[in-house]
């Protein structure tokens, strides 16, 4: 957005001022006793093996990346792994990042309804049919608008009345910024999100109607065509209809999937030429893979892309080992995160979704949401 209203000059100067900020952060914070995540600590390795084996690759293959770009999100893993020492840190923590996804969603709301573009920095004369938010992609932005969903839904209390309305409004603004980006992984995982999230729900009569309730809802997503047939839908908004009745259709091969299953191909090709040492940093970035998981392979190896998926598993069992109500919020999380590894390239780039990473290790290791809780 700075380079965008501002300049490139300023929005450059303002990244590195943040990562300045950040190191000087963590380094502070090494004079201040504290509990580690053992989770997190698992970051460490990864990125050792990732750049160990990626950059040896690299020039092997002739192949340099960007260090300095590539190193981004070891700068911040470093910083925030201080700073989750303190438990009142998370609790900041979490203030902070539940306005930011607000804003976030706000204003990607904002621009929609104007029908600002902000991929041509203008608000063309043509109808934008996915809100792309200020990530200029749409799948980015549903993934925002879904941890902002459950994490507004599960983290905060809202015991008073005025509280509970706010948490409605906060929901409304979530559900309705994923709605438009017309993203069928963000409407998928919202569903199985909500299924999680509510499980304590479902019991006894409850559970009944739920098994009731499941056909209707299931005739009624089979009809979509016909019940938005009146709706002035256009471009991939019609064509995100028809891919999520062809997938409970089972008409798999008239999925649209934008081109990432051809890309995904293109990419496990290269994997299959250099499985064992992989191509070079950003390799995988080159060639526009959209999918993160087959990225450290292409990048680094089979090696480097087994320890990525053992990462991910002990995310995984350590979250189902934790309290429940824990367990309930950051089983959807991972899952969200772990889904769109498979349409995004940029899920262990970004700064803030590598926080929410570390967040998330630091809340299985140590803290539930009760805060009498502790896990060993």
């Amino acid at each position: 957005m700075v380079t965008l209203f501002i300049s490139d000059t300023y929005a450059q100067l303002l990244a590195y001022t943040n990562l300045l900020f950040n190191l000087a952060g963590a380094g502070l914070m090494l004079q201040i006793i504290g509990t580690t995540s053992k989770t997190a600590r698992l970051w460490f390795i990864f990125y050792t093996l990732y750049f160990i084996f990626s950059l040896s690759a690299g020039i092997i293959n002739h192949n340099p990346g960007n260090l300095m770009v590539g190193l981004i999100p070891v700068f911040y893993t470093i910083g925030f792994y201080q700073y989750f020492k303190l438990k009142e840190h998370i609790n900041i923590f979490e203030n902070i990042l539940l306005i930011s996804l607000t804003l976030v969603c706000i204003i990607n709301i904002y621009w929609y309804t104007i029908n600002f573009d902000i991929v041509h920095a203008s608000i063309p004369i043509f109808k934008v049919d996915r809100a792309q938010g200020v990530y200029g992609d749409a799948n980015n932005m549903a993934l925002v608008s879904l941890l902002g969903f459950i994490f507004a839904y599960k983290m905060f209390p809202f015991q008073t009345f005025r509280q509970k309305i706010m948490k409605i409004i906060l929901l409304i603004i979530f559900s309705y910024s994923l709605f438009i980006t017309f993203s069928n992984t963000g409407f998928m995982v919202l569903i199985i999100s909500l299924v999680i999230l509510n499980i304590n729900f479902f019991t006894g009569v409850r559970l009944l109607l739920l098994g009731i309730m499941l056909p209707m809802f299931y005739v009624i997503l089979l009809n979509l065509n016909n019940l938005t047939a009146n709706l002035n839908l256009v471009g991939q908004q019609r064509d995100k209809i028809n891919n999520i009745v062809n997938i409970l259709s089972f008409n798999f091969d008239k999925v649209d999937a934008s081109g990432r299953d051809e890309l995904a191909s293109n990419l496990y090709d290269k994997i299959s030429q250099k499985p064992f040492f992989g191509n070079g940093l950003d390799f995988a970035a080159s060639q526009r893979g959209h999918n993160t998981i087959l990225g450290v392979w292409a990048d680094a190896g089979v090696f480097v892309f087994i320890f990525f998926i053992f990462l991910l598993g002990v995310y995984y069992f350590r979250a189902l080992k934790s309290p429940m109500n824990t367990k309930l919020f950051i089983i959807p999380m991972l899952i969200s995160l772990t889904i769109f590894m498979l349409s995004l390239q940029t899920i262990i780039n970004q700064p803030y979704l590598i926080a929410i990473f570390l967040y998330i290790a630091y809340k299985i290791d140590l803290y539930s949401l009760n805060s009498s809780d502790t896990v060993e």
